[in-house]
């Protein structure tokens, strides 16, 4: 194609995209974008899962969680 056909072929898209892209407020385009990377996120495959880290870290603290627990309910009641 020569440049003359592509023209007349394009510009009706370009008006198009112009007029559209127009109507598209910031806050659009910052929800268009947290709503992709939230999308991304969720499509991660973390090697542990956030249940599994809690989990884990409760098993390894619970002496620990326990005794903070106590002293918590203890102080409350004084």
């Amino acid at each position: 194609m020569n440049k003359t056909e592509n023209y007349i072929i394009l510009k009706p898209i370009s008006e198009r995209f112009n007029r559209i892209a127009g109507e598209i407020s910031d806050d659009d385009i910052d929800y268009i974008i947290k709503d992709e990377i939230r999308k991304q996120i969720a499509t991660i495959n973390f090697k542990y899962s956030i249940e599994d880290i809690i989990s884990e870290y409760l098993d390894n603290n619970s002496d620990q969680i326990i005794d903070i627990l106590k002293k918590s309910i203890s102080q409350r009641l004084k």
